[in-house]
C-alpha cells in the first residue's frame, strides 16, 4: 500500500525577495488633538428656550352679552324653517332737532343785540344802520332755526313707528324760537327807527 500524503516543508524564499509581514498587533493610539484657540474669549452658551406664557382662563360668556333679544321674527318665503329676526334699535336723538333747539336760542339772542344798537345809537343817528345789520344775521339764523326743526320733526316721524329716533320737543321749540327770533328782530328794527326820529337826527 501506498503511504498517505502529507505536507512538506514550505519552500524557502527566493532571494531578492520581500521577508513576510510581521504578524498583526494593535494599532498605535493617536493623539488626543488640541483645543482650538478662540481669539475672541470662549463661545457664549446657547440661550436657555423662550418660555411660553401660559394661556388665559376660559371665562365663560355672561348671559347678558351679545346680540340683543329679536322684537319679532318673519318667515321667509320658499325657506321653511328659517326666518329673519328683527333686532329693536336703540333710540336716538335727532341731529337736525338739536341743531334747531341751539340756532333757535341764537336768534333770541341775535335780536337782542339788534334791539340794544337800536336803542343806544338812537340819539346818534346810526342806531337804524347798526341795528339793520345785525336784523340781517338774525333773520338768517331765525330761519336757519325753523329749516332745521322742520328736518328734524320730518326725521323723527318716519321713525315713529319704529323709536330710533327723538328729539320731538327739541325740534319743535326750535322752530318757535326762531319764529320768535324773527318777529323780536322786526320789532327791535322798528323800534330803533321810531327812537331816532323821535330824537330828530
Amino acid at each position: 500500500m501506498s503511504e498517505p500524503w502529507r505536507p512538506g516543508p514550505p519552500n524557502p524564499a527566493p532571494p531578492g525577495a520581500n521577508p513576510p509581514p510581521p504578524p498583526y498587533g494593535q494599532p498605535t493610539p493617536y493623539p488626543q488633538p488640541t483645543p482650538y484657540p478662540y481669539p475672541y474669549g470662549q463661545p457664549a452658551a446657547h440661550p436657555a428656550p423662550y418660555a411660553y406664557p401660559p394661556a388665559p382662563a376660559y371665562r365663560p360668556v355672561p348671559s347678558g352679552a351679545g346680540l340683543p333679544r329679536p322684537v319679532a321674527v318673519q318667515s321667509v318665503e320658499g325657506a321653511p324653517g328659517y326666518g329673519v329676526a328683527i333686532v329693536g334699535v336703540a333710540p336716538t336723538t335727532s341731529g337736525p332737532a338739536v341743531a334747531s333747539l341751539v340756532v333757535g336760542v341764537g336768534s333770541i339772542l341775535v335780536s337782542l343785540v339788534v334791539f340794544c344798537w337800536g336803542a343806544v345809537g338812537a340819539d346818534g343817528g346810526w342806531g337804524p344802520v347798526v341795528a339793520g345789520a345785525f336784523a340781517v344775521l338774525a333773520g338768517l339764523v331765525g330761519v336757519a332755526a325753523i329749516v332745521l326743526g322742520r328736518v328734524g320733526y320730518r326725521q323723527i316721524k318716519r321713525a315713529v313707528d319704529w323709536g330710533a329716533t327723538k328729539g320731538r320737543g327739541m325740534a319743535v321749540t326750535g322752530i318757535v324760537l326762531g319764529a320768535l327770533g324773527l318777529v323780536l328782530t322786526v320789532v327791535a328794527v322798528l323800534t330803533a327807527v321810531a327812537l331816532t326820529a323821535r330824537s330828530g337826527t
